[in-house]
């Protein structure tokens, strides 16, 4: 082991606080460097330690105690701050050796929130997660707030707790547009806007016809959309043109009559978006003609 030497340290009168502090740096270095001598560390990349020191001064934040023996990598007093150090102790450092810094951006929380499918059928369930991060976010309760269309404010529906890294998870069935948001205590997520496709059925009396003749063409849109229309159309060559605009009846059915030609006929419904739902088309309905 190599002896280290430590040179004359002249004597100084103390005559103000400056030099006590003056006098304790040059204490505390040859005691660091007695230190490191004691325990074999030499600072370079062979020896493959290096160590910790933070001197405790008036005026200087504690940050990591009294010197330390530490990994290759550069230790400091204050690492990066760390999403696990939320402990809100009023000062920007370390409490301890190798303990990540509690700083103010540390602490600060944040909820966020998705939905899957979007937009999504109507009848079908819709999964709402989001994350709880920054602080303490394991086993912490979260609401799920919710305004259907039509509706002026919203309502606490469901609550979860967050799993260990601050995830949540939902459920809802949809039958319209919905809005949602989640809060934990005072902490809230954007507003999600899940939009709604609409079911919408398309039925023909027969699938095939004689040419001429004419063909009740039956469908339904749920959730009810009474009162409002609907497209009708038919593929002719390669564009959709609507045949019929029929008004939906009081049970939100409709039925409509079309005389066919000779050829293979296509059909499909569209009901437009509007408040309550998304832009939704039916499935293609397909008579052959003989």
């Amino acid at each position: 082991m190599e002896t280290v030497r430590f040179g004359y340290t002249p004597r100084v009168k103390l005559t103000s606080e400056r030099n006590r502090r003056l006098r304790a740096w040059v204490v505390l270095a040859a005691a660091t460097l007695a230190a490191l001598a004691w325990i074999g560390v030499d600072g370079s990349a062979a020896a493959g330690q290096t160590a910790v020191i933070c001197p405790e001064l008036s005026g200087v934040l504690p940050c990591c105690g009294p010197p330390v023996a530490g990994p290759a990598a550069a230790q400091l007093c204050c690492p990066v701050p760390s999403t696990a150090c939320c402990v809100t102790t009023g000062t920007s450092c370390c409490v301890a050796a190798g303990t990540s810094c509690c700083t103010a951006a540390t602490c600060t929380q944040a909820l966020t929130i998705a939905a899957t499918p979007d937009p999504a059928p109507a009848g079908r369930s819709a999964t709402i997660t989001g994350a709880l991060t920054g602080g303490t976010v394991a086993a912490q309760t979260v609401v799920l707030w919710q305004k259907l269309a039509g509706q002026a404010t919203f309502t606490d529906v469901l609550r979860v707790q967050t799993d260990s890294s601050g995830g949540f998870r939902f459920t809802r069935v949809v039958q319209t547009n919905a809005e949602w948001f989640a809060k934990s205590g005072s902490i809230e997520s954007p507003t999600f806007d899940e939009s709604v496709r609409a079911a919408a059925a398309l039925r023909a009396s027969r699938v095939r016809r004689a040419a001429g003749t004419k063909l009740a063409l039956a469908g339904s849109i749920t959730p009810s959309h009474a009162g409002e229309r609907v497209a009708l159309e038919q593929l002719r060559g390669r564009r959709w043109m609507t045949i019929a605009r029929p008004r939906l009846s009081a049970h939100s059915r409709f039925t409509v009559l079309e005389r066919l030609a000779d050829v293979v006929e296509r059909f499909r419904v569209v009901l437009a978006a509007d408040a309550r739902n998304a832009l939704t088309v039916s499935a293609v309905i397909v008579v052959r003609v003989s």
